[in-house]
């Protein structure tokens, strides 16, 4: 493990943590530089490197769109513990990124799922210091993890118990549209978005429902945060039905699913819309928030880089899918 000194003196970039660590699998598979560590005792192993190169992989998939990584960087089979780096070379805008404690609930629930015998997960994010999950573990296990500062720590008691797997429900259908609210949150992020939700606007009114929006910027706090959220509560309250989006971004897509999630935790027919390479993240989030049976709307990753005119088309394409996924009907 680290020195609090060397882990702190590389937090500001990945991969200067990465080069302290070392990069060989002996080093990742919890070997010390005298080649004692695992041989003769792998009997004892808690976790498999194997496993958690696999799992890790999956993860990292899932921020490829902001063009974030996620680096093993060492694993103590013996000990079940975990170490990763957020790398964010090949990333234009590190808030697009999920914000590191959201970025860490997310990595310790998809791999306590996928990593049976996890003890101790360590996520080092160049947005703030290293950041640690200590994990409660029974007094005859005894893990050898430098401190961290107790601002920058979470706890997750009872790493072994069950996983709840939430609620696979995805609400009710919308059923027939005449006379129904539809209730828009858009954001202030993608015209792409706006156009998009123009087109359904349409499309919808034509089929007797009465549509209207509401704008999220995101990240809000103190007092304007939490008057914009109340203002949010109560265009909900009014709603039949709610479409939240657009998740194309790794925090858009948080702000978008917890959106959506307000509806359908009021029963209301609730859908997100979210691009391709954002997909597989909003299920995790919405798991992670016990509602995996979210209804998602998938549009293409490129779309805000397409013409006005492109963008429009394909809403208008893309309508009779979302009635689909909403369970919508048209009389």
């Amino acid at each position: 493990m680290l020195s609090d000194d060397a882990l702190l003196g590389e937090a500001s970039v990945a991969t200067g943590w990465l080069s302290l660590l070392g990069s060989d699998d002996d080093r990742a598979r919890g070997h010390h530089a005298d080649g004692s560590g695992e041989a003769g005792i792998q009997e004892d192993r808690l976790i498999d490197f194997e496993n958690v190169a696999s799992a890790v992989g999956r993860l990292s998939a899932m921020f490829a769109g902001d063009g974030a990584a996620l680096r093993l960087t060492a694993v103590d089979e013996n000990l079940g513990t975990v170490e990763l780096a957020l790398a964010l070379d090949d990333v234009d805008c590190a808030d697009c990124v999920l914000p590191p404690e959201q970025l860490l609930d997310v990595v310790n629930g998809a791999l306590r799922r996928d990593v049976p015998g996890l003890r101790d997960l360590r996520l080092h994010d160049p947005r703030a210091l290293a950041l640690a999950i200590n994990m409660t573990v029974s007094s005859k296990s005894s893990l050898s993890t430098p401190p961290v500062d107790p601002k920058n720590t979470l706890t997750v008691v009872d790493p072994t118990g069950d996983i709840d797997p939430g609620n696979s429900d995805p609400g009710p259908d919308a059923g027939p549209l005449a006379g129904r609210r539809v209730g828009f949150r858009v954001d202030v992020l993608w015209p792409a978005w706006d156009w998009t939700v123009e087109e359904w606007t349409r499309e919808l009114a034509g089929a007797g429902a009465v549509v209207t929006s509401w704008r999220r910027a995101q990240g809000l706090k103190g007092a304007e945060g939490e008057r914009k959220q109340a203002e949010y509560d109560a265009f909900v309250s009014e709603a039949d039905i709610v479409i939240s989006g657009l998740g194309n971004c790794g925090s858009c897509t948080s702000w978008s699913v917890k959106d959506g999630l307000a509806g359908l935790n009021r029963g209301l027919p609730s859908i997100v819309a979210v691009t391709a390479h954002f997909e597989t993240l909003a299920r995790t989030l919405a798991a992670e928030q016990g509602r995996s049976g979210l209804r998602l709307i998938v549009l293409p990753f490129s779309l805000h880089t397409r013409s006005e005119q492109e963008v429009r088309a394909h809403a208008c394409a893309l309508f009779p899918r979302l009635l689909e996924n909403l369970g919508a009907t048209v009389s």
